[in-house]
């Protein structure tokens, strides 16, 4: 079982590591999302094997350029929305494979997914959120879910 503490863990190493963002727990981050009312952006890495699930990362468009032009060492205003969804597939991946360690048994990952849009709903059927948490970066609400195949 993965615990709030781990991927506390995993997405402030990350955060810290590769961006060199401040990031802290935000139990308000969800609603932050779903009633912000802008471009949203959310990556989905799916975990096949003895765990079946899926990783998530919701985040503003505006966080997900502001990690992307970090990660390009680019402007974020100058990137293109393909080098934006690539940067937070890619976060997304990192995320799934230190998730996946954790998890019994052995598991697979895909590759990543981008979803990108101001009104819509991403849903990995058959599947329930396991763990959901929260964050905030630079004002900016991102959430991390950890979904798992119902049974």
């Amino acid at each position: 079982m993965v615990h709030e503490e781990e991927i506390l863990q995993i997405v402030q190493s990350i955060w810290m590591s590769i961006l060199d963002l401040e990031i802290r727990l935000d139990s308000s981050a969800d609603r932050r999302l779903r009633e912000g009312g802008g471009r949203t952006l959310t990556g989905c890495v799916q975990l096949t094997g003895d765990f079946e699930g899926a990783a998530l990362l919701d985040c503003t468009g505006k966080l997900a350029q502001r990690v992307a032009g970090v990660m390009f060492e680019e402007h974020p205003d100058a990137l293109s929305i393909a080098e934006v969804q690539d940067a937070l597939g890619e976060l997304t991946n990192m995320i799934a494979g230190n998730i996946k360690p954790l998890l019994s048994g052995s598991s697979r990952l895909s590759l990543p997914s981008v979803v990108e849009g101001a009104d819509y709903t991403l849903i990995v059927p058959g599947s329930k959120a396991l763990l959901q948490v929260g964050f905030t970066c630079e004002q900016e609400p991102l959430l991390v879910t950890l979904a798992e195949r119902c049974k």
